[in-house]
């Protein structure tokens, strides 16, 4: 029998009205899953389209990222539409939202920092580019990554729903709200803090690391141009808006900290660093911009004759 949820101490987290919050929640996962879906889907047709641009690994990458935000954001809009329905949802189906949303989370933080890694190898040593990322370990690379996350999420969802009582409703439903439902010695609990005190510092450092090592071995180059710049801050931007959610949402941070407002400013930041991820990445790639360029042009001679 699993542990029963201290109601007490999640409604102290529950500030705002439930209808309102609901409904600033669909509005903004609707927003943000709308307009990544608007950016997204020209880099993916110039990507896929013939010839492919998937050979290259960081297009590859990209592509996958991509997806995933998607997913991410359209589980967000899903679960927002449910709870203004019912204003409320099962332990058991809060659970497999948030063990759905950590799978996206570790997907989308991988990706990200081999992105970075594939990256600094191709400006640090390109010599050595094409024999290190071959298309055995492109694609070894990127199973490894979805699958790992998934046996992670499964592994946390399996022992969330032996570790916590699952008959009952939630006002909400985020990772950090299941706090009170767990002791300080429990595998869920400790699962989680070990998962989040390891593999969101040794990601974000990895790519912290990467970013500080392209700008070192640029700087004052050829290389450091207005254009590298812009594309640095950006991508510098972009790390630090994508990472607060998923520190916010970890258990490093105790669950009497967060609130409704924290919980929608982390949701808003979240969706500002996943709308840089294709500005970043895709449209400032010359090689796309100029696949997108003739393909605009050759719709325009179509159109005209």
């Amino acid at each position: 029998m699993g542990t029963p949820c201290n109601v007490t101490a999640l409604e102290a987290q529950t500030q705002m009205d439930t209808s309102i919050f609901h409904l600033i929640k669909l509005v903004s996962s609707t927003v943000s899953c709308t307009l990544n879906t608007l950016l997204n889907v020209p880099l993916l047709l110039a990507i896929t389209r013939s010839p492919s641009l998937l050979r290259h690994t960081r297009f590859l990458l990209l592509t996958h990222l991509l997806c995933c935000d998607n997913l991410r954001l359209l589980l967000c809009t899903v679960q927002a539409v449910l709870l203004i329905i019912k204003e409320s949802m099962p332990v058991a189906h809060c659970l497999v939202f948030c063990a759905a949303t950590q799978f996206c989370s570790l997907v989308d933080l991988f990706l990200s920092t081999a992105l970075a890694l594939d990256r600094c190898v191709a400006i640090k040593w390109p010599f050595h580019y094409e024999i290190c990322t071959c298309v055995r370990r492109k694609t070894a690379t990127v199973a490894v990554i979805w699958t790992l996350s998934c046996v992670l999420s499964s592994v946390a969802l399996c022992i969330g729903l032996k570790t916590v009582e699952v008959n009952g409703s939630l006002p909400r439903c985020r990772p950090v709200i299941l706090a009170p439902c767990v002791s300080d010695t429990s595998v869920l609990f400790i699962s989680y803090t070990v998962g989040s005190g390891v593999v969101l510092p040794v990601c974000h450092l990895t790519i912290m690391g990467c970013f500080f090592l392209v700008c070192w071995d640029i700087r004052g180059g050829l290389l450091f141009t207005k254009r590298a710049r812009v594309t640095l801050t950006l991508q510098a931007a972009q790390t630090v808006f994508y990472s607060v959610p998923l520190i916010m949402d970890s258990y490093l941070i105790p669950g009497y900290l967060h609130c409704d407002g924290l919980d929608i400013a982390a949701s808003t930041t979240y969706s500002l660093g996943v709308s840089l991820i294709p500005l970043v990445y895709g449209y400032r790639s010359r090689e796309l911009q100029q696949r997108m360029l003739h393909a605009a042009h050759g719709n325009r001679v179509n159109n005209a004759s």
